[in-house]
């Protein structure tokens, strides 16, 4: 296997290589393409901009998990009325490495969506993204969560949907052989969740793969209206330290693969997808927050599976349901109180349950490079907080059906901690104002979306560049909308289609080479 990081070429004045395709980022997207690319026996060179951790490096504390694998140690955040915490992974295999590893396929009414209203014809047909799908779930060993495994803080949301009549599931999950370890966003210290890192980016490591680590990819070369490459320095991210360059020659294409943040970034930065205004445009996610319940029996988070029980039942008003099992260190952040009464609120820890909610927010927001780095705007709507405020108001319904003796909201306008829910009901009379709650947000969509037209889109339906043939975009930002559901499997379902047509692509193209040479 070959991976090189800034420790191995610190001395070293420039770096180069040349690849078939260079695939830039190794996580959902990145990792499906170079498995596909590998397996047809391409030579491809992929770039992360963070660090290679394997699993037997990974810990169990969340701060040095954070500052190691999250993009700005956790704090990236998106600017608005309120300020979103926007969660992303930055290491090799991506957010895939921190997920909770659920695995959700592309909802079907969506897909019709996108065929009806954003342009996308025939392009991405559903019954090829389900045969990708199918075949995903086969390698990363995707299914429900046992029984044994969820935990009691998934067991009390099975109890409260049920108390209440509601549809609920075992989340799928892309686990094998589960622990239990309640540790899916430090990375699973057992190797049992089967992220990028632990599957598909080893596969394509052994046959042949070249992986760059700690290297930012800076600019896509274009030569005469096509991509000819990929220029790229290695940085440390933690201590910022800057290496080489590293050059990349790409024979065939280039796959950005760097997520619906960075991806447009770099877009803009090698002025490429430009005619439609629309790069860093559009930006959509799920932004999401949770309610704590304290029960008077032990609930002991972190034992079971970080997230095991969801409920779908409410997605058609645009939220989902899911349990959240916090380590200590993250549940501080969510608890009220200051001092010796947050001192007080961590003694019960082991009695408490976090449940979430997601919303499919209707919200709009940009990405473009700023002065101090990367500028994100994202504000939530008035209906999307209004479908928030229901979620919020489900969720405590739940928590107290399932035996929860206090629930604590979190809600700007009202009490800390409540005691029944008809002290919930000043909610209703709260203003639609994203500033009641602290959300984060992180499934992201939608800031180079595909299309048909070079002035309505940045991407064709083959996931092209329009202004720039052989770069090609694999990630969550050429889709039109958000989902409602958790997207790593949407993601490299889509991936999966890219990475079999530049299969395609390239041996037409070494064809005609053969035909002229002959």
């Amino acid at each position: 296997m070959t991976v090189r990081s800034l420790a191995d070429v610190r001395d070293e004045a420039a770096v180069e290589d040349s690849a078939d395709v260079v695939v830039v980022g190794s996580g959902a997207s990145g990792a499906v393409v170079a498995y596909l690319l590998c397996e047809a026996g391409l030579d491809v060179v992929v770039l992360e901009e963070g660090p290679y951790v394997r699993s037997e490096e990974l810990r169990s504390d969340m701060y040095g998990s954070m500052r190691r694998m999250w993009r700005d140690g956790g704090f990236q955040v998106a600017l608005g009325r309120a300020v979103t915490p926007i969660l992303q992974g930055r290491c090799v295999g991506g957010t895939t490495v921190v997920n909770g590893a659920i695995i959700h396929r592309l909802p079907e009414p969506i897909h019709a969506a996108w065929q009806r209203e954003h342009d996308l014809g025939s392009a991405l047909p559903y019954a090829e993204l389900m045969r990708a799908s199918d075949r995903l779930d086969e390698l990363l060993g995707v299914s429900p969560t046992p029984e044994p495994v969820q935990g009691n803080n998934a067991r009390l949301l099975h109890r409260g949907l049920d108390e209440l009549g509601l549809r609920g599931n075992a989340i799928r999950r892309s686990v094998i052989d589960c622990r239990g370890s309640a540790h899916c966003n430090q990375g699973c210290p057992t190797g049992q969740k089967q992220s990028m890192l632990a599957t598909l980016i080893p596969h394509a490591l052994e046959r042949g793969a070249r992986l760059y680590a700690t290297c930012r990819a800076e600019r896509v070369v274009g030569q005469s209206g096509r991509a000819v490459g990929v220029r790229a320095r290695f940085v440390d991210p933690v201590t910022r330290e800057r290496g080489p360059t590293l050059r990349v020659h790409a024979r065939h294409a280039v796959v950005l693969a760097a997520s619906a943040i960075q991806t447009p970034l770099l877009l803009s930065k090698s002025g490429f997808g430009r005619r439609s205004g629309l790069v860093g445009r559009r930006l959509q996610a799920h932004p999401g927050t949770a309610l704590v319940g304290v029960f008077d029996q032990p609930v002991r988070m972190t034992v079971g599976a970080t997230q095991g029980y969801e409920s779908t039942h409410h997605w058609a008003e645009r939220m989902k349901l899911e349990t959240v099992s916090m380590p200590v260190e993250l549940l501080a952040a969510r608890l009220p109180g200051l001092g010796h009464a947050l001192t007080r609120q961590l003694e019960r820890h082991d009695h408490m349950a976090v449940w979430g909610v997601q919303v499919r927010a209707q919200a709009q927001g940009g990405v473009r490079a700023g002065l101090f780095g990367t500028d994100i705007r994202y504000q939530l709507a008035a209906e999307d907080v209004a479908v928030l405020k229901r979620g919020i108001f489900l969720l405590a319904e739940l928590l107290f059906a399932a035996g929860a003796r206090e629930v604590l909201p979190g809600v700007h306008g009202l009490p800390p901690s409540i005691t029944h829910l008809d002290q919930l009901a000043p909610l209703a009379d709260l203003p639609d104002d994203p500033r009641l709650v602290h959300c984060i947000a992180a499934h992201l969509f939608g800031t180079a979306r595909l299309g048909s037209a070079e002035s309505t889109s940045v991407v064709s339906r083959q996931l092209e560049v329009h202004d720039c043939s052989g770069l090609f975009v694999a990630d969550s930002s050429v889709f039109p909308t958000n989902l409602g559901v958790n997207p790593q499997h949407s993601i490299s379902a889509v991936a999966w289609l890219l990475g079999e047509q530049l299969v395609e692509r390239v041996a037409r193209g070494r064809a005609r080479l053969a035909r002229r040479a002959s």
